[in-house]
């Protein structure tokens, strides 16, 4: 699941705000508090018979707490470096509510004092002064409830982002591990495949150690890359194709058929080598001639459809991808799913083609250069 940037990142320590924008955090307060002022007067300005000195009053009111709000930050500050639990903390404010209530029942009266037209004035009703009092307490609870909402929010949106930054690394590191899995085994047997001409045909072994040397140089340049462009990827397979093809000669002929639109996809690097070579060695590599690979991409559907057939041997008639043990196609299909998560279903597939052979499917997203799957997953 994508997580967003924290919106209440800044909230989490609220009294960093003082120094940042401090203008901008002031006609926030501001209008804040006037809205509040308003929210609470024009029902009295109404009541009163537009006694605009209700409304003046429930203004200066509501200013008064913008007064206050170092203070009650300061105090934040303090109690958050504590680091007490959360039934702790609840108690602490509480108990706080009550001079904070008073602080601001007797800045209020001082405020309005000049306004005799004012009546409610706590410092000239001493009856009105109690519940002048119990309306400050409710507010500054109604202050400290949504101040702490907004922070645990964002302790909660911080430990979503850090998560996912966790599950990132993890997906990175699983992927690197899988393709550690596909080099060696790709180096085994392309050094076996050499091996083997060295004494018979030397020429032919250092031809092939060239294209070996090449073909590692191509692979070294994306090794810090989890996704290349097709056109990166048919490249490399170049490269390992050119290794077989002195081996094999006229014995095995490779097709590539790809649409011209779709070389700019995003698709996951050293992904078609091991199923070519899957093919070669469990497909045709037996037959003294006729064998052939067909390699093709296009779009279907929204997605990058891309196929890898051979006129090999075909499966077995017990064939189940479960039970594979080689490293070829269980890697790559782990790769695959790793990168593409897919509610559809699996976006790797094995099949016998019709005629004889074998037909392996992928489905990649079409995304192109800077879109890949990390980024999407952001």
């Amino acid at each position: 699941m994508a997580v967003t940037a924290n919106p209440f990142a800044a909230l989490d320590v609220p009294w960093r705000m003082t120094s940042i924008a401090p203008l901008r955090l002031a006609t926030f307060a501001f209008l804040t508090w006037t809205a509040v002022g308003l929210f609470q007067g024009v029902p009295d300005l109404f009541n009163s018979g537009f006694n605009w000195y209700m409304l003046l009053g429930k203004l200066i009111d509501a200013w008064s707490w913008i007064l206050m709000m170092p203070a009650l930050l300061l105090m934040d500050r303090w109690l958050v470096s504590l680091e007490q639990s959360v039934l702790r903390l609840s108690i602490v404010l509480l108990l706080f509510s009550i001079p904070v209530s008073f602080v601001h029942t007797i800045l209020a009266g001082l405020l309005i004092y000049p306004f005799e037209e004012i009546w409610w004035n706590p410092l000239r009703d001493a009856e009105f002064a109690k519940y002048f009092f119990l309306g400050s307490w409710m507010t500054y609870c109604a202050i400290v409830g949504i101040g702490q909402a907004l922070k645990f929010y964002s302790r909660f949106m911080n430990s979503q982002l850090e998560l996912e930054r966790v599950e990132k690394r993890l997906l990175e590191a699983n992927l690197n591990a899988l393709r550690l899995q596909l080099e060696p085994h790709f180096l085994f047997n392309a050094l076996n495949a050499i091996s083997s001409e060295v004494v018979a045909d030397p020429k032919l072994a250092r031809e092939m150690i060239e294209n070996l040397g090449t073909l590692l140089r191509c692979s070294l340049d994306c090794k810090d890359s989890a996704e290349i462009t097709l056109a990166e990827e048919l490249a490399l397979l170049t490269n390992y194709l050119a290794i077989q093809k002195v081996r094999f000669g006229d014995r095995i002929d490779v097709k590539i058929n790809v649409e011209p639109e779709v070389m700019s996809t995003m698709v996951p690097s050293m992904l078609l080598q091991p199923l070519v070579e899957n093919a070669i060695r469990h497909g045709i590599e037996a037959r003294m001639s006729g064998g052939m690979i067909v390699v093709s991409a296009q779009k279907a559907g929204g997605q990058l459809e891309i196929h890898v057939q051979d006129n090999g041997v075909g499966l077995p008639p017990d064939w189940r991808m479960e039970a594979v043990e080689g490293v070829g196609l269980r890697v790559t299909r782990e790769r695959i799913s790793a990168l593409y998560p897919s509610p559809q279903g699996d976006r790797f597939a094995v099949s016998a083609r019709e005629g004889g052979g074998t037909n392996v499917t992928i489905y990649v997203p079409l995304y192109e250069v800077g879109t890949g799957a990390r980024e999407r997953a952001a």
